[in-house]
Parts: C-alpha cells; structure tokens; sequence
C-alpha cells in the first residue's frame, strides 16, 4: 500500500473540515443573518472542525507515547477472560507493553495541527471582524 503525501493528507483533512465548516453554517440562519452575525456564524463554523482536528492530533501523538496501552491491555486481558473460545494464554503487561513498542508509532500526523491551526487562525480572523465592525 502507498503511502499519502503531505499534500493528499492536507487535502483529506481541508475536506473533511470544510465539510464540517459547511455543515455548521448551514444549520444556522445564515441566509437572514446581518453582516455581524455572519462573521460570527462563519467563526463558530471554522473553530468546530480547528479544534476538532487538534484534538485528533494530540490524542495521535499521545498515543505514540503509549499513554493507552494501559486500557488496550485491560480490554484485552477482560474479552479473553470472558468470551468463551478465546486461547487462554496469559501475557503479562511488560510483555504486550513490549510488543506494541516494537510495532511502531505512527508518523505523519503533523499536518492534523497545521490543519487544526490554520481553521483556527481563519477562525479569529472573523471573530476579530465580528468585534470591529
């Protein structure tokens, strides 16, 4: 399987927001809006998907550090003990703790918080012209 670019990521995450910029102004009344509840408007519908893509990025870069091998663990340990037909075989959590730091981290994350920012600063952007008009 290939991987994405950079650019292909980007492109998949400014959708995905745009989508949801999209969304969020059409559920409001944009249409019968002034021109100050507009600014308004289009800053909530731009900080939902910025902060919506930051927050995926740092639950990814947590995750890298290996802050839920604790609950995949337990998950682990409880659907072996409780579903019949499971192998029964008992790892300890240094041994699976291991096991997944050798797999690997994902990488290539990192445009989620360009992506995230830049929704953000699109975001102040209109909350500033909200307060000045």
């Amino acid at each position: 399987m290939k991987h994405k670019t950079g650019v292909a990521k980007c492109l998949g995450a400014c959708i995905f927001g745009g989508f949801l910029t999209y969304l969020v102004v059409s559920l409001r009344d944009f249409d019968d809006a002034s021109v100050k509840e507009r600014f308004l408007i289009l800053a909530d519908a731009f900080t939902i998907p910025g902060i919506i893509l930051l927050c995926i990025g740092i639950l990814v870069a947590l995750s890298n550090e290996g802050i839920f091998l604790g609950f995949s663990y337990a998950i682990k340990y409880v659907y072996r003990m409780l579903i019949p037909g499971v192998s029964k075989d008992h790892e300890t959590y240094g041994d699976y703790v291991e096991q997944q730091r050798e797999k690997g981290k994902a990488s290539g994350f990192g445009f989620l918080f360009f992506t995230g920012l830049a929704f953000l600063l699109i975001a102040v952007v209109f909350i500033a012209l909200f307060y000045r008009w």
